[in-house]
């Protein structure tokens, strides 16, 4: 009797970075990167070449600190923009997953590919302002931040029919945000947020008004988020590549606890499906 190992793929799914040897420090979550950097996994794995990791720097003080917290935050960061789609053909499970590199809030550098609509709301001026709040030095910690909490409700009752009487049903749809921001927030941001308006019911300059708006509270909040993720004795790692003939750099920030990858806008996102290894009885023929 032989036993035959069969590899099958289920649907459990986990980082890029887990996938293969367990880790066991920083440089791990990149060995195994670069290993999952396959055709099985990322469709259009071809298109990148060149990768290589590198140890830029332990973050310990706080200037270095608000610098990458700053970083993340901006405009340069790193981002993926995805597409794919997966199914059965033939009655063979399939899966196409497609990533290429850009930049986080590219629209305010670069219109091109934008409709003709989208390039009006995109003047100059309007840029320039998006701009300066993306490049302004943020600190979280010494800013006086207002937070917001909302909630939207709403109930519809409807009557259905039985054999034997008559049923009502009632359907209850809520949504709700949480929201903080270092300046006051409007209540067309809330009610655009909470559905109860459209973006596009206003006019163009409240529009910009709204896009600006929000380009603060994304700042605020990422900052946040990293105070809760990054700490003191945490490592930098840069990522490169290139695309195409174009060379990208990625950093990563590592916790010096727990030796995974905390905060990365481009690969930490990505999950991969997670082999099932079957061991089977069988019989050589």
């Amino acid at each position: 009797m032989l036993l035959i190992a069969i590899c099958t793929y289920g649907q459990k799914t986990v980082s890029i970075y887990e996938l293969g040897d367990s880790i066991v420090n920083c440089e791990t979550n990149f060995e195994n990167l670069i290993n999952n950097w396959t055709q099985d996994n990322i469709t259009n794995a071809d298109e990148y070449t060149s990768f290589r990791y590198a140890y830029v720097e332990t973050i310990t003080d706080s200037v270095r600190y608000n610098h990458y917290r700053n970083y993340f935050s901006g405009d340069e960061v790193l981002s993926a923009s995805t597409s794919g789609n997966s199914g059965i053909k033939a009655g063979h499970k399939f899966r196409r997953f497609f990533i290429r590199p850009g930049y986080v809030y590219s629209e305010f550098y670069d219109t091109r590919g934008m409709t003709e609509k989208e390039k009006t709301i995109m003047s100059d001026d309007f840029r320039q302002k998006a701009k300066e709040i993306l490049t302004r030095d943020f600190n979280v910690d010494k800013m006086n931040l207002k937070y917001y909490s909302y909630e939207s409700h709403k109930t519809d009752t409807t009557r259905g029919v039985n054999k034997s009487s008559y049923a009502y049903s009632i359907i209850k749809s809520w949504a709700s945000t949480n929201i903080v921001s270092p300046d006051s927030i409007s209540d067309n941001y809330i009610d655009v947020v909470l559905g109860k308006k459209k973006a596009e019911q206003f006019d163009i300059t409240e529009k910009r008004r709204l896009i600006l708006e929000e380009l603060l509270i994304q700042r605020t909040i990422c900052q946040l988020n990293f105070n809760k993720q990054v700490h003191f004795g945490d490592k930098v790692y840069a990522i490169r590549f290139e695309y195409y003939g174009k060379q990208y750099t990625n950093y990563v920030i590592c916790s010096f606890k727990t030796k995974k990858v905390v905060f990365d806008s481009f690969f930490l996102n990505i999950n991969v499906e997670q082999p099932k290894y079957l061991i089977r009885a069988g019989r050589r023929t």
